[in-house]
């Protein structure tokens, strides 16, 4: 797998999860709107450095041979595997439960995969970040699972 495919599956991801998280603001009312918004202007913003990362290795004659083949090996199976299945599934969870489940799934996932991804730039720093980013997404999917917010909601409340 090349560089540039590499990317390119990280900005699908990202660019899937824009629209995912658009789909639940669209959806949703008053904090819970407003957080999905947050969240998918994130994702947006993170592919947008994504395309600009791959711009930058585009005049590096490396970026076609970047070889490292057991992590781009794993990258790419893991992303056909557990990513890909997830994002082309474009339906959103009817249930506000269900929604933000699918969301920490798919951010474990992309964290996981930029891990794989980072071994084999030269710079790793700008993913680096990415990845903190998304953990902070995470994060915070993780927290409105927990939180007295979901609590005025059962298991099977529609968003």
């Amino acid at each position: 797998m090349t560089g540039r495919e590499l990317f390119n599956i990280a900005i699908k991801v990202e660019s899937t999860g824009y629209t995912y998280y658009s789909k639940l603001s669209e959806k949703a009312t008053g904090q819970l709107k407003e957080f999905f918004k947050e969240l998918a202007e994130q994702e947006r913003e993170h592919a947008r450095r994504f395309e600009e990362l791959m711009k930058k290795y585009q005049e590096d004659p490396s970026l076609a041979t970047w070889q490292n083949e057991e992590v781009s090996g794993y990258a790419e199976t893991y992303a056909k595997a557990f990513i890909f299945p997830e994002i082309e599934n474009e339906t959103v969870p009817e249930t506000l439960f269900g929604a933000l489940r699918k969301a920490v799934e798919v951010e474990k996932d992309s964290i996981i995969y930029y891990n794989e991804i980072k071994q084999i730039v030269p710079d790793p720093k700008p993913i680096e970040e990415i990845i903190n980013e998304e953990k902070e997404h995470l994060r915070k999917l993780s927290e409105k699972l927990q939180s007295e917010d979901l609590s005025t909601y059962s298991e099977g409340s529609m968003i």
